[in-house]
């Protein structure tokens, strides 16, 4: 029953993102959860939260994450997409780095329909995002955005540099959480229940860093995280 109840839950939030697209006479991407039966029983709940989808079309993620043809085309060309896969793996798979499959190999796209994944802007923009457009969206979004986070409630949610665009109160314990730090300038919040991540946004360059210190990184705030 809680599957089912989920499911209508996403379809309601999946017409609200249509109908964003359809009042600004634009494109929409659908985001969300991937696949609710996996993501309900996946190791934990994984929300990435990032800031649009660079497009000039309509389409949904719950759809591309599982188009193998789409991922083998996209997984390495595309760095966002890169890093969430070899992140997501990391963290889903509790592995080391050189035990994760390469970006256009079939079983490094398992664990993303395992997961959920939201952007702030529900339309399409470019491929740089203006930060005053993604914080009105933000605004402009705020109750479907808590919606989708309450309706997910996830337990690990990583920010994709887009904790700034939100106020704390939307998440559960975070204001009163304390921040951590890592040496590569990720930020944690450890609530007990849930732990909160702000990193860069996947598809950063020129930081001084790899693929490597990105994604393990993050996997071993999860790892420790769970040690406890």
């Amino acid at each position: 029953m809680e599957n089912i109840d989920l499911k209508i839950k996403c379809d309601e939030i999946s017409k609200r993102i249509e109908q964003i697209g359809i009042d600004n006479n634009s494109h929409y991407v659908i985001d969300g959860i991937i696949d609710i039966e996996k993501y309900l029983c996946a190791k934990y709940r994984v929300l990435w939260v990032l800031k649009e989808a660079s497009s000039k079309d309509s389409w949904s993620y719950p759809v591309k994450f599982k188009d193998i043809a789409w991922l083998k085309e996209k997984g390495k060309s595309v760095l966002t997409l890169k890093r969430v896969i070899y992140t997501t793996y990391g963290i889903l798979r509790s592995c080391e780095w050189h035990e994760i499959p390469d970006a256009n190999n079939e079983k490094s796209f398992e664990p993303l329909q395992e997961i959920a994944i939201i952007n702030i802007k529900k339309i399409p923009g470019g491929s740089i995002s203006e930060n005053n457009e993604i914080q009105q969206a933000y605004y402009d979004n705020q109750e479907l955005l808590k919606q989708q986070i309450e309706t997910y409630n996830p337990n690990v949610v990583i920010f994709g540099n887009t904790l700034q665009y939100f106020y704390k109160s939307d998440f559960d314990g975070l204001e009163t959480a304390e921040k951590q730090n890592t040496e590569y300038g990720n930020a944690f919040y450890d609530t007990g229940d849930k732990l909160y991540i702000h990193t860069w946004h996947p598809a950063v360059r020129g930081a001084g860093f790899s693929d490597k210190e990105y994604v393990m990184d993050i996997v071993d705030i999860v790892r420790n995280w769970k040690s406890k």
